[in-house]
């Protein structure tokens, strides 16, 4: 990390700003954003095979960070559209789980949406594009396993016909929701 110059956002002053020595962004000391993508076709989701670092060449649900001037669900449908070709409206997403990765200071937010027959072609940032049921699914072959809880949860929600709101513990590997919470 090196220090550069920096100006904020907001008011204009300016500072001193840490600088990644990989990447030449600024590093931020605070959380980042994740917003996902569960698109769900009949009893099938997206996946993409990464192409790149980290777990390149394993399979992922669409995914990546907030940018600054986005709205979480254009920052969803953005990715998704780089990753996998698909372009969604923003609107046409739905708030589907929350939570905080308190372990790589992160927060992760996930939108669903549904869709008919759809052409995707994978962006620069993966390999492979395509749908899976949960049968299909080379699970070995999951970039992130320590998230299998959440992706489990999208296939219950498959078999049960319901989607619901979730609030993820991702230090316990649990989701609640935020529905059926409400109710007890």
């Amino acid at each position: 990390m090196t220090l550069a110059q920096a100006f904020c956002c907001w008011c204009g002053a300016g500072g001193a700003a840490v600088i990644c020595g990989a990447c030449g962004r600024p590093a931020s000391a605070g959380p980042k954003v994740l917003v996902a993508c569960f698109v769900f076709q009949g009893q099938r989701l997206l996946w993409m095979r990464r192409a790149a670092a980290p777990q390149a060449g394993l399979w992922a649900i669409p995914a990546g960070y907030l940018e600054i001037g986005e709205t979480l669900a254009e920052a969803a449908a953005r990715e998704l559209r780089e990753e996998t070709g698909l372009s969604l409206d923003p609107s046409s997403l739905s708030l589907y789980s929350l939570g905080s990765i308190t372990q790589i200071d992160q927060v992760y937010i996930a939108f669903r949406a549904t869709v008919d027959e759809v052409e995707c072609s994978p962006g620069s940032e993966a390999l492979e594009v395509r749908f899976f049921a949960e049968q299909e699914l080379p699970w070995s072959e999951i970039a992130f396993p320590s998230a299998n809880y959440s992706i489990q949860m999208a296939y219950d929600d498959i078999r049960r016909g319901l989607h619901g709101l979730y609030l993820a513990r991702h230090d316990r590997g649990e989701l609640v929701d935020q529905f059926s919470a409400a109710l007890a």
